[in-house]
């Protein structure tokens, strides 16, 4: 049993550490790139796996509005993920280069959507993670021992470079679906990209975990 909630949560730590330098296509070896790629989609695969049953109970119990707003949310992040993996096969330069047609490897949409929803999926991933911070802290038995005026510093500083990584790299521009290639967060060197965007990814998983206190709150007063 302990090995198996070892796993599972590798495999939940796994996902956004994984899906970071995936998101800094610039600075890696598109071939890199893909596999990266398709190393990710296994670890999704895996997590679904591990959490299969949550498909089965969809029919059963009642559904708060937290339910319903966590569920949007995992629905939303599952059909991105096909969306951006099957863009991604799709534009392929190298692992699938050989069996796409050429129409679609040369499809500016395909290509946009490959580029630009990622940043979705980012924001996306933040809130499913706050949403379930909870449940893990209790499940899991994670340490949190830090003071209140540490956590509040805390989240205010990675709030604070959440916002400004969300303008260096135009993130508002992406969700658009707005032609975007490089930005000014691309031309910073490796490692702020990518410490904007842990910022990014932890400004909304403090969204979520704020979002879960109001609507726990909530049902605690009915």
């Amino acid at each position: 049993m302990r090995i198996r909630i070892t796993f599972r949560m590798t495999v939940t730590a796994l996902l956004p550490l994984l899906f970071l330098p995936i998101m800094c296509f610039h600075y890696v070896p598109k071939e890199l790139h893909e596999v990266l790629g398709i190393l990710w989609l296994i670890l999704v695969l895996t997590h679904i796996g591990q959490n299969r049953q949550w498909f089965a109970a969809l029919r059963r119990g009642r559904w708060p509005l937290l339910r319903i707003i966590g569920t949007v949310i995992d629905l939303s992040l599952l059909i991105l993920v096909i969306v951006i993996v099957g863009a991604g096969s799709g534009i392929s330069n190298h692992l699938f280069k050989d069996i796409m047609p050429m129409d679609i490897q040369r499809s500016i949409m395909i290509h946009q959507l490959h580029v630009s929803l990622p940043y979705a999926l980012l924001i996306l991933m933040g809130l499913h993670w706050g949403l379930h911070f909870r449940g893990w802290r209790e499940k899991w038995h994670l340490p949190w021992p830090a003071s209140r005026a540490v956590k509040v510093l805390l989240a205010l500083a990675v709030t604070a470079g959440g916002i400004y990584g969300s303008f260096l790299d135009r993130v508002g521009d992406r969700l658009l679906m707005k032609h975007i290639f490089a930005t000014s967060a691309t031309g910073e060197p490796v490692e702020i990209y990518v410490g904007l965007l842990c910022a990014i990814l932890g400004m909304y998983t403090l969204a979520g975990i704020l979002l879960g206190k109001i609507l726990y709150f909530r049902l605690d007063k009915l």
